[in-house]
């Protein structure tokens, strides 16, 4: 009698817990035309500079998971490419891509691609307290740096970001004081017209707090418009206005005590273990 009555009462279950669950929403998809601007096959990624996607998105510089990894066996920087962008509630990704050999220009924007070993240019800033600082005078220490703007609500982009220099602030602090006094960190604001030094406080105090609450070597920065873009620009970050939000790339960089790219990191795939690996590596 017992199983008899067990039986009916799994299926019900199972239909209840079947009909109440929601629906997956259909991912969004979008025609891409672009420029290949880098190739990365481990990460199955690459960085295209396309043209806006009429009703979603202007012309940008952004990374991209390409879903069919054969393409990395013949696709170089420079081609042109073809895509379905889809916007799947899992993440977005490159489908049905195309790859066409140029010989000639392309009329998308192009991107400049930083290389280990680049000479990072001056660059002036306001800090969280407003102290009006250079670039130039952190020389002679490593020097972390990422893009971020405060307003961001995406949790895979600056959100990471910061949450990502945090974790290795907690890291070094913990089992490499010597390397944690040394570093220097930077957090840039792509959005200096809204960023003012009090709002990037209040912000940098939601990840400092526990390991910087003096901010005596993690800063949140800003500068002008045009000094924030021509610096972006070296790093090939591209970034463009839309009402109260910035569609943006991702770049991170660890610059040597001279003063030039140590590692670059792209998009927001990268670990705080690599950072701090390379870090101690640094001579």
């Amino acid at each position: 009698m017992r199983r008899k009555t067990l039986i009916p009462l799994f299926i019900l279950t199972v239909l209840f817990t079947a009909c109440s669950s929601k629906p997956k929403p259909e991912p969004k998809k979008y025609d891409l035309d672009g420029k290949i601007v880098a190739v990365d096959p481990g990460a199955k990624k690459m960085t295209i500079s396309h043209k806006a996607i009429p009703g979603f998105m202007e012309a940008m510089t952004m990374d991209y998971k390409i879903k069919d990894a054969g393409v990395f066996g013949y696709a170089q920087p420079g081609d042109h490419i073809g895509a379905t962008l889809v916007m799947d509630p899992d993440g977005e990704y490159l489908d049905n891509v195309v790859i066409t050999r140029t010989s000639s220009g392309s009329d998308t924007s192009s991107v400049r691609v930083p290389q280990v070993g680049d000479q990072v240019p001056e660059f002036p800033f306001t800090n969280q307290g407003g102290r009006r600082e250079k670039l130039s005078a952190l020389r002679g220490r490593p020097v972390l740096l990422t893009f971020i703007y405060t307003r961001c609500p995406l949790p895979d982009y600056c959100i990471r970001m910061s949450g990502n220099f945090a974790e290795i602030e907690k890291q070094l602090k913990q089992s490499d004081p010597k390397t944690f006094d040394r570093l220097r960190v930077l957090s840039v604001s792509i959005d200096p017209e809204f960023d003012t030094p009090k709002i990037l406080k209040n912000y940098g105090r939601n990840y400092a707090a526990q390991v910087d609450p003096e901010f005596r070597h993690w800063w949140f920065v800003s500068s002008s418009p045009e000094e924030t873009r021509k610096f972006a620009d070296f790093f090939g970050l591209s970034y463009v206005k839309d009402q109260n939000q910035i569609v943006h790339s991702l770049r991170t960089a660890l610059i040597s005590p001279d003063g030039k790219i140590a590692a670059i990191y792209n998009g927001n795939e990268w670990k705080p273990e690599d950072v701090i690996r390379d870090l101690k590596a640094m001579k």
